[in-house]
């Protein structure tokens, strides 16, 4: 059988990039000699140490450019036919534009650092990293900076430390928005996805909405709590143990929490709203469908982000302490808040007793 040259291109943002390692790592094992595998990407630090790629340009000889998608899985995913993780819609797409099928075999992208890096860490001790910010194309996302700073200030009473990350660059289309938090190690704007994958791997686990620090997190086996609200289905963001990987792929090691309304709310009642913004900028059209109207004077929220509290937060935090996934963080340093319970576990009525927790 001839091998296969097939350059793979991808060229959005980081977190699907992220997740287009997965289906590398299984083409790689899957197929060995058969196939060569390049990349093409605008983030090449996600692929800078991966052992299973090579060096290709478009134009060599017998190289097959596939550029990867999965934007037809987002339509499938709320119309309700598609009830995966978005990572393995890589593997469908795929399988359409070669022919090659693919078994995704672990539940979480496949990601590799320098010796380096991994040996030495970017912050001495143990830390939380924090993401507060996000994109102005997408400020249905953005949970409440005031909240942010109340779950960080809550958690430092118990022994937790934070390192605030994200991106800067003010030349950026869309524009990042990053308020910077207080009581916090600094890390916004420093680096590049290079470092950024760096931050994550050293960090005990994440704080963030739906980005890619979630699936940095989840390719390190990282705790990670995500403010996720209704805007996207938990079944296609998820990093969980909820039926959304196929059945004989190695489990979520570490699930994460994520904090979603899907089925508490009209607007996302049985799938994500998928809309864009909360108020409307320049000439938007999705618009988030029932914004949070008691907010005169604050950050504008829509109600899906409004419904998860600094206590949904806190408490999904602490469990991966209570549940011994994370070593003991030792003694508070306050009396400890009524909502822990004596049993050492989390048990607020409007959490789901799943991994995927969804807002009353």
């Amino acid at each position: 059988m001839r091998k296969r040259k097939l350059l793979l291109k991808h060229h959005l943002c980081p977190g699907d990039i992220t997740c287009t390692t997965s289906l590398v790592r299984d083409l790689h094992f899957q197929y060995g000699d058969r196939v060569e595998i390049g990349f093409d990407t605008n983030h090449k630090a996600v692929y800078a140490h991966n052992p299973y790629v090579k060096q290709m340009l478009p134009g060599e000889s017998d190289v097959e450019t596939i550029v990867l998608g999965y934007l037809k899985g987002l339509t499938e995913s709320k119309a309700g036919t598609y009830r995966k993780h978005f990572l393995t819609y890589f593997y469908k797409d795929f399988f359409k534009k070669t022919g090659l099928e693919v078994q995704c075999t672990t539940a979480k992208p496949d990601l590799h650092l320098s010796e380096y890096h991994k040996r030495v860490s970017p912050i001495s001790g143990r830390y939380w990293l924090v993401f507060a910010g996000g994109k102005s194309d997408f400020t249905v996302k953005l949970w409440e900076t005031e909240r942010y700073q109340h779950t960080v200030d809550r958690l430092r009473d118990f022994g937790l430390r934070f390192a605030q990350s994200g991106a800067t660059k003010p030349s950026l289309k869309p524009k990042n928005i990053q308020p910077r938090l207080e009581n916090v190690t600094d890390l916004l704007g420093w680096g590049g996805v290079e470092e950024f994958l760096w931050q994550i791997y050293h960090a005990e686990g994440v704080i963030c909405p739906i980005t890619a620090a979630m699936h940095i997190a989840a390719g390190f086996d990282k705790p990670c709590v995500v403010v996720a609200g209704g805007r996207e289905e938990w079944w296609w963001e998820a990093y969980t143990n909820d039926g959304q990987f196929p059945e004989l792929a190695t489990p979520v090691s570490v699930p994460h929490k994520y904090l979603h309304t899907i089925g508490k709310l009209t607007c996302c009642a049985e799938h994500g709203c998928h809309k864009n913004k909360v108020v409307k900028i320049n000439d938007d059209s999705r618009l988030c469908l029932q914004p949070a109207t008691s907010r005169q004077g604050r950050q504008p929220l829509p109600v899906c982000m409004d419904m998860i509290t600094v206590d949904h937060v806190v408490n999904a935090v602490l469990e991966y302490y209570a549940d011994g996934v994370l070593p003991p963080i030792g003694m508070p340093t306050r009396e400890i808040h009524s909502w822990y319970s004596e049993s050492g576990r989390f048990t607020p009525e409007n959490v789901k007793t799943s991994q995927t927790y969804g807002a009353a």
